[in-house]
């Protein structure tokens, strides 16, 4: 039992490579995210607050199978509404209105591995991890303190597809588990 798994390893690695022996790649990379929120926003932030996910990210590749990079994500959420009364020291008093937008924002640096680097797919995993800012602003209180919280992602399974002539525009996805939701897709180019 233990030859065969060893063997496969080393068939699987040895393919692997070969697939990756001749592949030109660019450096840069700039991508755009929509994430899956719903798991997010009910575990991590609030259970009442429906959230939309944007991330914006930029990756250096050092190596063919090794990226650096870091993320900006935009976490905007629904409109709150409150009103409150101020009084002056002779009694009377003034009724103020505002609304304020629920707003999470996180900076993240990511390391991303890619184990299959074809010329129109790369399939990755990743590991990003960074600080979250909130605004303080939810439908249950009508305000609490700014909060800087610590944020981390794990991205099980990714995969990159070009689109065009010279594999500069890709499309794709992601399945992971932390701040950028479960499923994300993406778009960017590589130059």
């Amino acid at each position: 039992m233990k030859r065969i798994v060893v063997a496969a390893i080393v068939l699987l690695s040895a393919s692997a490579l070969y697939a990756q022996k001749d592949t030109v790649f660019y450096k840069h990379e700039l991508r755009a995210s929509f994430g899956d929120t719903f798991v997010t926003s009910a575990v991590w932030l609030e259970n009442e607050v429906n959230y939309t996910n944007f991330s914006f990210s930029w990756f250096y590749r050092l190596e063919k199978s090794f990226w650096i990079g870091a993320n900006f994500i935009n976490y905007l959420g629904e409109k709150t509404y409150y009103d409150w009364r101020e009084y002056d020291v002779d009694g009377s008093f003034k009724d103020f209105s505002n609304s304020k937008m629920k707003y999470c924002a996180i900076i993240a640096p990511e390391i991303r591995l890619s184990f299959l680097n074809q010329k129109t797919v790369i399939l990755y995993g990743a590991l990003s991890g960074g600080v979250g800012f909130e605004n303080g602003y939810d439908t249950r209180f009508q305000k609490y303190p700014k909060l800087l919280f610590p944020c981390l992602h794990l991205t099980l399974f990714g995969i990159s597809c070009h689109v065009d002539k010279n594999n500069n525009i890709f499309l794709g996805g992601e399945l992971g588990i932390g701040f950028k939701g479960l499923g994300s897709i993406h778009a960017g180019y590589r130059f």
